[in-house]
């Protein structure tokens, strides 16, 4: 029972780290969103998001709402680029299930997907911003550029 719970305890824990995006993809999702470090938005008329990553506080909240409060941390890098990292890792195995993939072999764009997606990484509306993605890993890859 003690091997069963030990190999139950590595198999959550190898999900957790593979669910880290790396620099490069919070590079391009930090581009992409092209937010001022300073800035808040309205979004969809209700939600107000903010910072470089347009947080918006139900995102915040489901990171683990950390930091002081919700526009202080989206408005500090490195609060604002652990709550993604957050709540990447929170719903990895959601949306690895919803793409039919081990979330070891999900991808930067399938992350962005699940930051634009509220209910998951599957939705159509998300592709346009997978896509963006795409274009900045490929350009990074292809000329070895460092964002």
């Amino acid at each position: 029972m003690k091997r069963f719970l030990a190999v139950i305890v590595f198999c959550l824990a190898l999900g957790e780290i593979a669910a880290q995006v790396d620099e490069k993809c919070l590079s391009c999702l930090r581009q992409y969103e092209d937010g001022p470090i300073d800035s808040c938005y309205d979004s969809f008329g209700t939600k107000i998001a903010c910072g470089v990553f347009h947080i918006s506080k139900p995102f915040w909240v489901a990171c683990g709402s950390i930091g002081y409060n919700w526009e202080r941390c989206t408005q500090d890098e490195f609060c604002a680029g652990e709550c993604i990292q957050n709540f990447f890792r929170k719903f990895a195995s959601r949306c690895a299930h919803q793409l039919k993939k081990p979330v070891s072999e999900l991808t930067c764009a399938d992350y962005v997907r699940l930051h634009h997606g509220a209910d998951g990484c599957s939705m159509s509306s998300s592709l346009r911003h997978s896509r963006a993605i795409n274009n900045c890993m490929w350009q990074d890859n292809m000329f070895g550029k460092k964002k």
